[in-house]
């Protein structure tokens, strides 16, 4: 599920190997693979792929390519937020409820600081949806509201533990909406990727996307791709869809700590990454250092900023270094990859492809 990808992606072990097993099957026809971003002191900024975007087709990944980047999503979220944090229409140690009128009792405690933090309480809306044999259908925003809002009871008192928690991105993603009048994938479009030249990217709340350069999601069985897709239209705790090439732009505003306007259209008081780990975990700490939708975890012994994400067919992860300002960003469209364990590889061999990739990879340099 969801939820549980996440966690498995987010927290699964501190260290990063230099080799992963299985980024792709030892198979010679069309599957399904990767595209990869690399900010590295060492070399050119280089973007590169594997594999194949659509497998009945032949059209071959590409730094172009659009993938789902599940919950890799989140610090763009929570930087949303941020920003409406500096033009003071949020607080974040108000209640949800000041926000979400419609989120009432238990629910309505969690502050947005604590839903940031994963530390709110919320019951999980996802596992709902799947017992309701909700799992191939299209879901809405609304539907997704209704389904929270049925919830009787946090989990626990908000702030008394950290629990990964999609519910709470989601909510976040509804604030935006109540406070500043435009849903999510609007809101990001216009203050987040036009400023950063992220031209790829957008946050996806409707199907059909219609983004001719996406990838297919593929589950991998018995060595065979079959489709795995979802057309869940909740936004905040997923549905940013990224190319390679832009999470290159990212990083490298990660890297320059770049300066966004607010809404008002006032500089921000902050950078980027100053404004994603500004809450109270230095990035040294490895564990439960949970900031504004990154995590502080230890990239081949080095303290770095990351996520993962996996949700239908896709898998993917980014990480940022900032002491030695490299930073890594892999994107897949298949179940049959490690893409934390592939994002050390690409780190090990500078901008080499992962040695088991590169039958079948492309490359450029920025």
């Amino acid at each position: 599920m969801k939820r549980m990808l996440a966690a498995l992606l987010l927290g699964a072990g501190v260290g990063m190997g230099a080799h992963a097993h299985g980024l792709l099957p030892a198979k010679t026809e069309a599957m399904p693979g990767c595209a990869w971003a690399l900010l590295h002191s060492a070399t050119t900024p280089a973007t590169g792929a594997w594999g194949d975007a659509d497998t009945e087709t032949g059209r071959a990944i590409d730094a172009g390519t659009v993938f789902n980047i599940a919950s890799v999503s989140k610090q763009f979220t929570a930087l949303a937020i941020l920003l409406l944090v500096q033009d003071k229409q949020l607080d974040l140690d108000r209640p949800l409820s000041q926000y979400l009128p419609q989120i009432t009792g238990e629910l309505g405690k969690p502050t947005l600081r604590q839903m940031l933090r994963h530390t709110g309480g919320l019951p999980d809306y996802i596992d709902p949806l799947f017992e309701a044999g909700r799992e191939d259908e299209v879901v809405t925003a609304a539907e997704t509201l209704e389904v929270i809002a049925r919830q009787p009871h946090l989990r626990f008192a908000p702030g008394a533990r950290f629990e990964y928690s999609n519910t709470g991105y989601f909510l976040l993603a509804q604030v935006v909406e109540h406070v500043s009048g435009q849903a999510l994938a609007t809101f990001s479009r216009q203050y987040i990727f036009e400023p950063l030249g992220m031209r790829d990217t957008t946050i996806v709340d409707h199907y059909p996307s219609g983004i001719a350069a996406m990838a297919r999601g593929y589950q991998i069985d018995a060595g065979r791709a079959r489709i795995s897709e979802s057309r869940w239209e909740q936004t905040g705790d997923g549905q940013v869809h990224a190319s390679a090439r832009d999470m290159l732009r990212w990083l490298r505003h990660l890297d320059d700590d770049t300066v966004l306007s607010t809404p008002s259209g006032r500089p921000a008081d902050a950078g980027v990454l100053s404004l994603l780990t500004s809450g109270d975990t230095p990035v040294s700490e490895a564990r439960n250092g949970y900031q504004f939708g990154l995590e502080a975890i230890k990239l081949e012994h080095e303290n770095a900023w990351a996520h993962g994400g996996g949700w239908a067919g896709y898998r993917s992860f980014m990480a940022y270094a900032p002491e030695s300002r490299r930073g890594v960003a892999v994107l897949c469209n298949t179940t049959d990859v490690s893409a934390r364990g592939a994002a050390g590889e690409i780190l090990a061999g500078a901008w080499e492809a992962p040695a088991s990739a590169r039958r079948r990879r492309s490359l450029d340099k920025p």
